[in-house]
């Protein structure tokens, strides 16, 4: 079966059209930009972990089974899909939270649904959205691999939603918002969630539509207004690339210093600067001259 291109689809932390949710979030996030940084992180993690619970309560009659680090629920008795879901979680949790520093006392909530149009009205989506997966507000919501998983095959149908199911991706977007308490950019966060899927699945972003000769996207475009963007594979390998090039120059402890001068407080820019050591434009042209050499020697 060819790549499901969940990066396309996916949806990451707290950017989702929640109505009076989200609006309540923005007017949050400008209040906290103007107190201090432990007050701020704390805010954030209190408000992250309220609507947290709150998904967790909503669900609660819902079928659960529980692993190590996750707790998935699921509908319709289709118990062999979330113990899918649940086994693949656990197989990506080790890599991902020791690389990073992440630890959590408790249970990762995951919600399956068993159809697209459940999963979509959840967020107050079209009923043509195609999502896979979303993170959002430490949550994190798959779509039931039985919808989209056309091997008929057991063993075929686990390998196919292990390399090319949502939950490396969307687990590193979790990763991400508890380390930083929320404080990231929109393309550091698609990039680092796609840069660990490419490291655990071997899957990499590749259409036509994502070339990189064309006029690029800029970092601050991306981080405006991501999901408006035209070219959304564009966007998405930019922000791959981008994340890719910092940990194969600098290697992938760097990743892990950016995420830790992020939890301090400082801005993207200022993180790149402490980690990198140049400023947001130097990086912007180094990372896009390295990730077209990078195309050019695929293309031969």
């Amino acid at each position: 079966m060819p790549h499901i291109n969940n990066q396309e689809l996916a949806r990451p932390s707290l950017y989702i059209p929640l109505g009076i949710v989200l609006a309540a979030l923005v007017l949050v996030a400008v209040f906290l930009m103007k107190i201090p940084n432990f007050i701020r992180n704390g805010t954030y993690s209190l408000l992250r972990e309220g609507l947290k619970e709150k998904a967790v309560w909503t669900t609660r009659d819902m079928e659960t089974i529980t692993g190590q680090h996750f707790i998935v629920r699921y509908t319709n008795g289709n118990q062999k899909d979330a113990e899918l879901v649940l086994a693949t979680a656990e197989q990506f949790y080790g890599p991902i939270a020791a690389k990073y520093g992440f630890s959590s006392s408790r249970k990762i909530p995951v919600i399956v649904y068993p159809s697209r149009a459940e999963l979509n009205r959840n967020f107050g989506w079209p009923a043509n959205e195609s999502a896979m997966g979303v993170y959002w507000a430490g949550v994190i919501r798959v779509l039931s691999p039985t919808v989209w998983v056309p091997d008929q095959d057991p063993l075929s149908f686990q390998e196919t939603f292990k390399k090319s199911g949502p939950m490396a991706h969307e687990f590193t977007h979790l990763v991400v918002d508890y380390v930083t308490a929320g404080n990231y950019t929109r393309w550091f966060t698609e990039g680092m969630a796609q840069y660990e899927e490419y490291k655990l699945t071997g899957f990499e972003f590749d259409e036509p539509a994502a070339s990189l000769d064309q006029p690029l996207y800029s970092l601050s475009q991306m981080d405006r207004d991501f999901d408006n963007l035209p070219n959304q594979p564009l966007a998405y390998r930019q922000s791959y690339l981008a994340v890719r090039y910092i940990a194969e120059e600098y290697g992938e402890g760097a990743l892990k210093s950016i995420l830790i001068n992020l939890a301090r407080g400082k801005n993207m820019e200022l993180a790149l600067q402490s980690v990198l050591g140049m400023e947001m434009q130097q990086f912007e042209a180094k990372y896009q001259k390295w990730g077209m050499e990078k195309e050019k020697l695929h293309q031969l």
